[in-house]
């Protein structure tokens, strides 16, 4: 029997709009391994034998970090993260550390560099934790793998049979899940990805890389949307007044994804973009250890919004 998680989100705002809205809450799945990250480090498990290293990158907040070493910690392999920028201990590494994860910090420059297949500064890197930690099996940032991919398809198990929504939309950091999402989608589903960072153009071909060549349901659409124009994991009052009132009706959500993806959903429905009748399943893909680092900053930038809570 697939677990009930898909949940009605009630509220007069979408009954006003005459939309229904459900969210998929994939945070429910675990309490550390959460969200999408469930979907994208189980194909791990997968034929492996060797005992090798799993290393893999992240910043200070990742959750990509944290859902790795308990995954690491629960099936006795090793982990390896590499920390961007200067040592500063949070609670998400303090996490992964006492879980087993031997962390290694970089700097920025050279945490940058992992990011281009093709830099010689990459390679270099890569030579460095190789003599410092031994053979490792590496993963890049956020988890995003060929397996991932497969592994992210499989959400749609978790979506009752007969269930069938008009529209998709998820938060996007590297773009896997809505890639996963597209691959699984039933015929006819049309899916919209929030990007979760303002530079996002390179996104869209990536995303339509991975999936080029595979076989889709007919009339499965999906495109890429800015969210809130602010840095990546910044935070502004009407943010934060959002996530205040969200969490008042029961939907806790992280501040630099699903949070972002919520206030689009609104500011589309707002200007009218989406159609009277409609059904909307909003995914929620985890995070909300990274809410430890925010809950002070959320409730200080809440109390200070001025103007109408768009919810």
């Amino acid at each position: 029997m697939k677990p009930d998680l898909l949940n009605p989100f009630d509220h007069p705002l979408f009954d006003r709009h005459q939309v229904s809205v459900d969210v998929l809450r994939l945070d429910k799945i675990d309490p550390l391994i959460s969200g999408n990250k469930w979907f994208k480090l189980q194909p791990l498990l997968i034929g492996r034998k060797a005992k090798r290293p799993i290393l893999s990158f992240g910043g200070s907040y990742s959750n990509h970090l944290h859902a790795l070493a308990r995954f690491g910690q629960r099936y006795e392999i090793p982990t390896i993260g590499v920390v961007r920028g200067e040592r500063k201990y949070t609670p998400t590494l303090e996490d992964a550390e006492r879980w087993g994860m031997q962390l290694h910090f970089l700097d920025r420059d050279n945490y940058r560099a992992m990011r281009d297949s093709n830099s010689s500064q990459r390679s270099n890197v890569i030579r460095e934790l190789t003599a410092r930690f031994g053979r490792f099996d590496l993963i890049p940032e956020g988890g995003a793998t060929g397996s991932a991919l497969q592994g992210c398809a499989k959400i749609w198990g978790l979506v009752p049979d007969d269930y069938r929504p008009d529209l998709v939309m998820v938060s996007v950091g590297t773009g896997t899940t809505l890639a996963g999402l597209v691959l699984g989608a039933p015929a006819g589903t049309r899916l919209e990805g929030v990007a979760a960072i303002t530079d996002f153009n390179y996104l869209k071909p990536a995303i339509g890389a991975v999936l080029l060549g595979r076989r889709l349901n007919p009339d499965v659409s999906w495109t890429l949307l800015p969210g809130v124009d602010l840095g990546f994991a910044r935070l502004n009052a009407e943010l934060a007044a959002l996530w205040m009132a969200a969490s008042q009706q029961n939907l806790e959500l992280d501040p630099v994804y699903t949070l972002r993806m919520l206030h689009t959903l609104i500011r589309r429905l707002l200007k009218g973009e989406y159609q009277p009748g409609s059904r909307i399943m909003l995914v929620h893909t985890g995070g909300l250890q990274g809410l430890r680092g925010q809950q002070e900053r959320l409730s200080r930038l809440a109390s200070a919004h001025c103007g109408p809570i768009p919810l």
